[in-house]
């Protein structure tokens, strides 16, 4: 939030703390409000503080609860989302949009591919660990563009991704200069730009969904055929041994 912000953030702290019977805090306690949130933008807290009067009726909100709250609704996608949106960097035409934690934690994930059931683990893994280090120290969601060659999907990524509020006009302007934004709505930032991002995948990501499942499932069954194999060699080599050895015996 901004400073001059302030006052509609105490307008909300005041209206959230009456639906509570409560007044609004004394000024020491209000600054550690302010202090506490912000580093979020004005309607984050806002939702925030929606979510925590739907979600708990008996007692009043905190500066620690709405916090945590507006960590959670900096627009990050989830790591199944991010995983989704990450899945589309592997074609090298194509123009990915994402998050910083969502990129480096792909490129973590990437040596283990062609496994991908264990690409996606690798990736789930290091991506919550990412995101979590990142709200902890307050860091707000930055996205970036990953450029694929073809050119007209490119073009289309960016413009989706300026309207869903994810990339600054400045920064569509530098990567695509003759981008005017005529017929572009004006967007707010996340997460509601997340949102469209998420609309936009939906098909995409059923498609990807069934295509994972199903890699998952014969890689499974590769593992399962390979893991029996093994043992039938094993019993093999065992009953091979014993036999040499029965020989000898009588040898």
């Amino acid at each position: 939030m901004e400073q001059h912000e302030k006052e509609r953030f105490v307008q909300m702290l005041t209206k959230a703390m009456g639906a509570y019977g409560k007044p609004l805090p004394e000024p020491s306690l209000l600054s550690s409000w302010w202090e506490m949130l912000k580093a979020f933008p004005l309607r984050v807290v806002g939702m925030a503080f929606a979510a925590y009067c739907d979600e708990n009726g008996e007692f009043p909100p905190v500066p620690a609860g709405i916090s945590k709250r507006c960590k959670l609704m900096d627009g990050r996608p989830t790591d199944d989302e991010a995983w989704a949106i990450a899945l589309t960097s592997r074609d090298e035409e194509d123009t990915v949009v994402w998050t910083e934690e969502c990129a480096e934690a792909f490129a973590i994930c990437s040596s283990v591919f062609p496994d991908e059931v264990g690409a996606r683990m690798a990736f789930k893994d290091a991506y919550s660990r990412l995101v979590s280090a990142a709200r902890l120290s307050g860091k707000p969601v930055v996205w970036n563009a990953s450029l694929g060659w073809d050119a007209k999907k490119r073009d289309a990524a960016i413009e989706r991704a300026h309207v869903a509020g994810l990339l600054a006009a400045p920064t569509v302007q530098a990567l695509l200069p003759n981008y005017s934004g005529a017929g572009a709505e004006k967007q707010d930032a996340c997460p509601e730009g997340l949102k469209k991002v998420k609309a936009a995948l939906a098909t995409l990501q059923d498609g990807w969904a069934k295509a994972a499942e199903k890699r998952e499932s014969e890689l499974i069954a590769k593992r399962e055929a390979e893991s029996a194999q093994k043992a039938k060699i094993a019993e093999e080599v065992l009953m091979y041994e014993q036999n040499v050895i029965q020989m000898r015996d009588r040898a």
